[in-house]
């Protein structure tokens, strides 16, 4: 009989890496817990009969590899609990000798139990010749990718907060002369963009229909060096979206860290 899973938590923020949740960066639970998580920490998928559910759900990273470990200790059973290979194994009887043992002519019985027979048989011209036991192959599961896709804008972002043309000597695409040019740019990690707007007069501190600003943006995409980019040009850290929070608030936790120590700089330079 399956036990109910857990309630879910209710929380503001991640309960791995503290982040808060808002309009890009939606809350998800861990179905094994009933944590709180981002997406980000909540990337595992695997099956919980346990709780009735038999077709693998989200969870935590600390119950799969929970899950992960105690199934190698119980003998090989896998996270979705397949234990092809040791039912296999314990169904081999290598020493139950079988009818094709015996040989035609008064062959001996094999008595090695090996699975490639290595017993004499009877200097017999007409002796049919022992067949060899064929040997068992296993194959093993191969483990599903379940890592989450990008969600949002239909092109590709980096997911470690570099921006996607470092280096590159033009935009990835044409961009409005405007804020909302600048807002594409930043979602789509161009740096290179980012750099040209702001140089043609985009005000750095330009704020969208949702209340967020362009430095808010670049926190909730983990853009550093677009994020430094703004800071660099007066983009105000003080400013808060309707939700009241600043860009540090929706900043990852390491962000944050480089963030601060980015104005420190900037008012030291001052």
């Amino acid at each position: 009989m399956s036990s109910e899973p857990p309630p879910f938590q209710e929380s503001t923020r991640c309960d791995v890496c503290k982040c808060s949740f808002n309009t890009f960066r939606r809350r998800h639970h861990c179905r094994c817990c009933g944590r709180t998580l981002c997406a980000e920490h909540s990337s595992d998928q695997m099956a919980l009969p346990q709780f009735g559910l038999h077709s693998p759900v989200r969870v935590c990273s600390n119950c799969y590899n929970d899950a992960s470990r105690s199934g190698k200790s119980d003998g090989g059973v896998s996270v979705n609990g397949a234990n092809s290979v040791t039912d296999s194994i314990s169904r081999l009887d290598i020493n139950t000798p079988s009818n094709s043992d015996t040989t035609q002519s008064g062959a001996p019985n094999c008595t090695c139990g090996m699975p490639l027979c290595i017993c004499e048989v009877a200097s017999n011209d007409d002796a049919a010749p022992v067949q060899p036991k064929p040997v068992p192959t296993f194959t093993t599961p191969k483990k599903v990718d379940t890592a989450p896709r990008n969600r949002g804008s239909s092109s590709s972002k980096p997911s470690t907060g570099q921006s996607a043309n470092t280096g590159s000597e033009r935009p990835l695409a044409d961009y409005e002369v405007n804020g909302e040019g600048l807002r594409e740019a930043i979602k789509n990690g161009d740096l290179f963009a980012v750099r040209k707007l702001i140089g043609e007069g985009v005000d750095s501190n330009y704020c969208d229909r949702q209340g967020l600003s362009l430095l808010h943006l670049a926190a909730v995409f983990n853009q550093t060096e677009i994020a430094f980019t703004l800071m660099e040009n007066g983009a105000s850290l003080d400013y808060k979206n309707f939700q009241g929070e600043t860009a540090l608030d929706c900043a990852s936790v390491t962000l944050q860290f480089k963030m601060k120590k980015k104005m420190e700089e900037i008012k030291q330079s001052k």
